[in-house]
């Protein structure tokens, strides 16, 4: 209440042109999630993030692709419409807030601008730098959300740290035998918690492929599991060798959630946070 009453002070000695200028500043402030009361998504991230992180009612609409449970991380309240990302479906519910990505959509957000609506563009994140930018346009644009403070504080916290010396290895194996090397999310997690990526060591960049008798003969502390039980059967991939199951029984694999491949900012400080402990486990193994 004292700080109402002093700001009520500042603008009261302001002259007229001063204050006037204060006040249209004001105005383009953005307004925090609380103060919208239909939003909407022309981005499967974004849906995600309007779901984990905003009041159902809040929400009028996500894209279609958020009907799926693979993508899905939270319930999809019955009121919400799907849409495919064009234009006039969104203009007939009248948001007050529409969230875009960087690149998908981009024909029907200048068309929604053009028409008037607010529009806000939040960047993609492929990296735990782009991720950090992306954390802060949520905030700018959504207000202070306690989950969304929470995931950003979390990962200021952790790259803040320095940088801990390579105290294991590991490799990731995803479904078709594909591996995350050098300029990928996934590798950046892994470093900075402390492992040497050892696909990245053997010159992969982005993406590769791995044979599991390649994995076997690399003799990794840690193996990364990634992807959903449909895509990517663990059990199955024990019972084609002996030495994956052994992997499996003695502790020393690690699954990434899915949401981290289309949307990190929902779980990428969590993960940081539990392949950090995992090395921890090792070293004092040891």
């Amino acid at each position: 209440m004292e700080e109402c009453r002093a700001a009520a002070r500042q603008i009261a000695g302001m002259s007229v042109s001063v204050k006037k200028l204060f006040l249209l500043s004001l105005l383009l402030l953005p307004l925090p999630a609380a103060a919208y009361e239909r939003i909407a998504s022309l981005n499967l991230c974004l849906d995600q993030i309007l779901l984990n992180w905003v009041a159902p009612e809040k929400i009028a609409s996500v894209t279609w692709l958020s009907a799926n449970e693979h993508y899905r991380s939270a319930p999809l309240p019955e009121q919400v419409h799907l849409n495919r990302g064009r234009a006039e479906e969104l203009l007939r519910l009248q948001p007050d807030l529409i969230l875009v990505g960087q690149f998908g959509a981009q024909r029907a957000a200048r068309r929604l601008r053009d028409l008037g609506l607010n529009v806000v563009a939040i960047p993609d994140a492929y990296s735990l730098e782009q991720l950090r930018d992306q954390l802060g346009a949520l905030e700018n644009t959504l207000g202070q959300l306690q989950p969304l403070q929470k995931q950003k504080q979390q990962l200021d916290k952790l790259l803040a740290a320095p940088m801990p010396p390579a105290q294991a290895s590991a490799l990731i194996l995803s479904a078709n035998n594909i591996t995350y090397g050098d300029g990928m999310l996934e590798h950046q997690l892994l470093e900075r918690a402390g492992f040497r990526n050892l696909a990245a060591k053997q010159g992969v960049k982005q993406l590769g492929r791995v044979s599991l008798e390649e994995v076997i003969a690399a003799q990794p502390d840690l193996l990364v599991f990634y992807g959903g039980e449909k895509d990517f059967a663990v059990a199955h991939l024990a019972a084609r060798h002996p030495a994956l199951k052994n992997y499996i029984d003695s502790g020393r694999t690690y699954t990434l959630p899915a949401e981290l491949g289309f949307c990190p900012a929902l779980v990428a400080a969590d993960v940081l946070q539990q392949l950090t402990d995992k090395r921890k486990s090792f070293v004092e193994a040891r």
